[in-house]
């Protein structure tokens, strides 16, 4: 029973099925609710200044919008007024959301670092996801009330005309999930930092150029590609998305693409963040590396599953093109997990060893757990599953007869996934083994990067240095020099079909023989490494409890001598003594 509530904590659940431990969760949020959260909430009420800045900055939000209103209305219909104040509304309410969001959520962990009271919070005993949890439902609720106090302004397009109530909805739903993203980026950079000033400054250089991107790739460009699906769905615009849920016709591409689709691109890297978070706030000695392998086992099948839905969906005559670029999107999410997990430390410590002996903890839970050759068998299993799956997928429709030249894509994708089998076994050996040599995590993903960049780029410069690339295609055949880059494979899947290939698939081949045998010639050396260093540390943590325990013999020893010393000489005290 608590001291200062004179209540009881509440239990776990009844049982261990998945059902039950949400229901739980979910009650106990109600019933029980986040500590760091709550501590959050009762600061920020205390700031006098809070309700000046949401007041002020609706204010000024409304005199844009109806300012700007106003002027367009002179030269064109209501109707056009209203879309055009649509875009420009939710256009800045998605930047203010992409910076405001990550600079909020920057300020919560780094600040109680630099303010001396972090380690108050670690003295709490609460677990580090539960703080992850806290500060993030801080975050997210000061950022919504910026949302929420918009809402009457995100209305005024609405009156104008040209816009639907559903839309607005649909619009401001959108800007919530965006700033859920946002948050969780911020608090991901600030669990990292130990300054202030440093987490916010490396937050807002990194969230400007992203935000920036995916407005312009997915508001955009992605809006052309919504149009020529649903000519219903207006090109050009970046707020598009609520016109396509109204627009669209319901069916199996509306689903796909409207409702799988973007629930995978909202889950899958908030669910990346928060893990992240997680493993920044878990001490060294602890279990990092849990979470992030449950969400790379879990989401690489779903990203090679939505990698494939494109081509499910497009003309016969465009599925080549669309599951060749699905496959290369699978090898740069399968590449970054490489690096991900090039920060493995070679072997579980062993404060780890000794819980997962006290909980039981099963032979698949060990897997997941830290180390380098866990993680290398681990990315080897669930890579080469996935891309093989893809490939098997893309063969399939492929070899439909109403594809043009079935024989020439099915050959042209065979040579993409033989080359990214080859070099993804040769990526994995290579991180596996710049990390068993290395003592730091950051050394081996800086050597990674450089020598990914190298063998990718410094055949084609040495092929144009030596003048092997000939203008006039006579020295086509010298081409084969560049084939250990993983570019190379682009070249051969030109000369698909080709009467005449020459050397280049001979070349191709022999690049991918040579990769396949490297990484596995480096898989063999990681864990030939990661065996001896084990063994050392198993040798000096023996030696070490045999030093500890010597002391403590003689400890003991020494205890037992003085108990010794003074049972014989309480007799001559005694005689001694006058009377």
């Amino acid at each position: 029973m608590s001291v200062q509530t004179g209540t009881s904590p509440s239990g776990g659940p009844s049982s261990q099925r998945l059902v039950d431990r949400a229901r739980h969760r979910v009650g106990r949020l109600f019933r029980d609710p986040n500590p760091i959260w709550i501590r959050e909430l009762k600061q920020a009420a205390r700031l006098g200044r809070t309700p000046v800045i949401l007041l002020v900055f609706v204010v000024l939000m409304t005199l844009l919008v109806s300012s700007l209103g106003g002027i367009l209305s002179t030269d064109v219909s209501p109707a056009t007024t209203g879309v055009i104040l649509f875009q420009v509304f939710f256009s800045l309410a998605y930047l203010l959301v992409t910076l405001v969001g990550p600079a909020v959520a920057a300020n919560s962990i780094a600040s109680e670092r630099e303010g001396r009271t972090w380690e108050a919070v670690l003295l709490t005993g609460i677990p580090p996801g539960e703080i992850a949890r806290g500060k993030f439902l801080a975050a997210y609720t000061a950022i919504s009330m910026y949302v929420v106090m918009l809402a009457p302004v995100g209305a005024l397009p609405f009156l104008f005309g040209g816009i639907t109530a559903l839309e607005v909805v649909i619009a401001f739903l959108f800007l919530f999930l965006i700033a859920l993203l946002s948050v969780a980026f911020g608090l991901a950079i600030s669990s990292k930092m130990a300054s202030l000033r440093v987490a916010i400054l490396v937050t807002l250089l990194l969230a400007f150029p992203i935000s920036s991107g995916l407005f312009m790739a997915a508001g955009w460009g992605l809006s052309y590609a919504a149009h020529h699906a649903w000519p219903e769905v207006p090109e050009g615009p970046p707020i598009w998305l609520p016109a396509a849920y109204q627009r669209a016709p319901f069916g199996l591409d509306y689903v796909l693409f409207l409702v799988l689709l973007p629930t995978a691109a909202i889950l899958v890297p908030a669910w990346f963040l928060y893990q992240v978070t997680v493993a920044n706030l878990t001490s060294e000695s602890d279990d990092r590396s849990v979470g992030l392998k449950r969400w790379f086992v879990v989401c690489a099948p779903v990203l090679a599953a939505a990698a494939a839905v494109p081509a499910l969906s497009v003309d016969p005559h465009e599925r080549l093109a669309a599951i060749l670029a699905g496959m290369c999107a699978v090898l740069l999410f399968l590449t970054f997990c490489v690096f991900l997990f090039a920060g493995e430390p070679v072997a579980p410590s062993r404060r780890v060893e000794v819980h997962w002996a006290r909980d039981g903890a099963s032979r698949l839970r060990r897997f997941f757990g830290p180390g380098v050759m866990r993680s290398a068998y681990l990315l080897l299993g669930v890579g080469v599953a996935a891309i093989a799956a893809l490939w098997l997928l893309g063969f399939q429709l492929l070899v439909d007869p109403s594809v043009v030249s079935p024989g020439f894509s099915a050959q042209q994708l065979g040579y993409l996934t033989s080359y990214a089998l080859a070099f993804y076994v040769f990526l994995v050996g290579l991180g596996a083994f710049l990390r068993a040599r290395t003592g730091s995590s950051m050394v081996a993903r800086v050597l990674l990067v450089t020598l990914l960049f190298t063998i990718a780029v410094g055949p084609w410069i040495v092929a144009a240095i030596a003048g092997l690339i000939a203008r006039n295609g006579a020295g086509d055949g010298a081409l084969v020099v560049a084939a250990p880059s993983p570019f190379y494979v682009f070249l051969m899947m030109s000369k698909a079909g080709s009467s005449d290939p020459g050397a280049f698939l001979t070349g191709g081949f022999a690049a991918m023989a040579g990769w396949l045998a490297l990484g596995l010639g480096l898989l063999a050396a990681a864990r030939s490494r990661c065996a001896a260093l084990i063994d050392q540390r198993e040798a000096a943590l023996a030696q070490t409890d045999v030093l500890l325990a010597q002391e403590d013999e003689a400890a003991r020893a020494a205890e037992r001598a003085a108990a010794a010393a003074a049972e014989g000489g309480a007799p001559g005290g005694a005689a001694d003594t006058p009377a």
